[in-house]
């Protein structure tokens, strides 16, 4: 099946449901050690089908995301609105690249390696300014990914499966191969869908940014707009910031402060 997944919330939403408390309590325990003040209202960058608009209202927070993808955004907010949390949850539709806001919020969150959909640096620079200027002074900006690896593995990833509503999603996601010169990941994820006994595959290919900390930092400093605070890996424990980053630390949480 040629569809995008993009185009297909549904069985994204489901692939992609897994529990985030451990992420959100990262997130308040974060909160609470790098702001001077109570987060009340957070930025989402690249919410997808709305994980954490679901899932941190809980915790008292007010979370707006955005997403460059309008069938995205209309399940989103359709599911915003079944849930009855349009009073703590919205979502619009906005580029990574462009996306610039009036409000000032307390924090933003961008997770699992959305932030590399951006490729060039110019446009990590755009992104990481408009950000800035959208975020309180002293207020943070977590965002999530992984650095290039210093030999790729060969092995596969065993996927995973969810179940939900009588669909059955099973989904692999593999980096095809890392290309350093253009500083560019080549990755494929792959879906198996049984939907009330209808079978669906469906592949598609991802060109992502391949991350090196020095050009991650380098970016970050030129912005003018965040110092690098602190960085977690996936156990939520802190690592030093004189530690060599590479790809064999996973995916690791960035604690970016406004300056």
């Amino acid at each position: 099946m040629k569809e995008k997944l993009y185009n297909l919330p549904q069985y994204y939403d489901i692939a992609f449901s897994w529990d985030i408390s451990g992420e959100a309590e990262l997130f308040c325990e974060l909160f609470n050690k790098y702001v001077p003040f109570e987060i009340k209202n957070i930025l989402e960058p690249a919410c997808g089908a709305g994980r954490f608009l679901m899932g941190l209202p809980k915790y008292g927070y007010h979370v707006t995301g955005y997403d460059n993808n309008s069938n995205m955004t209309a399940y989103t907010k359709k599911r915003i609105a079944n849930a009855g949390l349009q009073d703590a949850a919205a979502v619009v539709v906005s580029d990574m690249k462009s996306a610039k806001f009036e409000i000032k919020f307390d924090a933003a969150i961008n997770s699992i390696n959305s932030l590399g959909y951006l490729h060039s640096d110019d446009d990590i620079l755009s992104h990481f300014c408009n950000t800035g200027e959208s975020l309180k002074n002293d207020g943070i900006y977590i965002i999530q990914l992984a650095c290039a690896l210093n030999k790729l593995d060969p092995q596969k990833d065993d996927g995973w499966i969810i179940e939900r509503d009588g669909i059955r999603v099973k989904t692999t996601w593999d980096i095809e191969k890392e290309d350093k010169q253009q500083k560019l990941s080549y990755q494929v994820c792959k879906m198996e869908i049984d939907d009330h006994g209808k079978h669906i595959e469906l592949e598609d290919h991802h060109i992502l940014r391949l991350w090196f900390f020095e050009d991650l930092m380098s970016i970050i400093r030129k912005s003018g707009k965040f110092k690098l605070e602190a960085i977690y890996d996936e156990n939520h424990k802190q690592i030093p910031l004189d530690t060599q980053i590479t790809g064999k630390l996973g995916n690791l949480f960035y604690v970016l402060k406004v300056v």
